[in-house]
């Protein structure tokens, strides 16, 4: 009975031992100063290159906020009143289902109509946005895209 009690106190041990360790990340375990185990280093996503700086900007936060690895992790992006008024390389995230570019400069969404998984977006207050792409994008999204005022008239 007491060898039962040892080795099950043992394998609790060791189980809890590993899940404690499995949630530790990018740290070198060490004995008398040698390392026994590394946990991998989790690099954030940054292969890609946006042609407004606004954008750029505010996707970098947006990729460190949601700890993105890979361009389709990406989700979510709320970019509202940044100045930005470029989406040339945007498409490359590919896993984008809500963005949020209220109060911007945009002309041309064009990028926006590539998203495969995009299902809302806002883009109140772009007074000089292409209605045509707008209504592209609302026939596309079947109505969850807000536009600027004077696209609806």
């Amino acid at each position: 009975m007491k060898s039962f009690f040892s080795s099950t106190i043992s394998t609790l041990l060791t189980v809890t031992t590993l899940i404690c360790l499995t949630g530790c990340e990018g740290y070198t375990y060490t004995l008398n100063e040698q390392p026994i185990f590394s946990t991998p280093e989790t690099t954030l996503f940054s292969d890609y290159s946006l042609s407004d700086s606004s954008l750029q900007s505010c996707t970098e936060q947006a990729i460190f906020d949601q700890s993105v690895t890979q361009p389709d992790q990406l989700t979510h992006l709320n970019c509202s009143n940044a100045g930005i008024s470029n989406l040339n390389g945007l498409e490359i995230f590919t896993g984008l289902t809500h963005i949020n570019l209220n109060g911007n400069k945009l002309t041309k969404i064009k990028p926006l109509l590539r998203l495969p998984k995009l299902q809302v977006a806002t883009l109140e207050a772009n007074n000089r946005l292409d209605c045509n792409q707008g209504t592209q994008l609302t026939s596309k999204l079947k109505g969850s895209v807000k536009l600027p005022a004077h696209c609806s008239k």
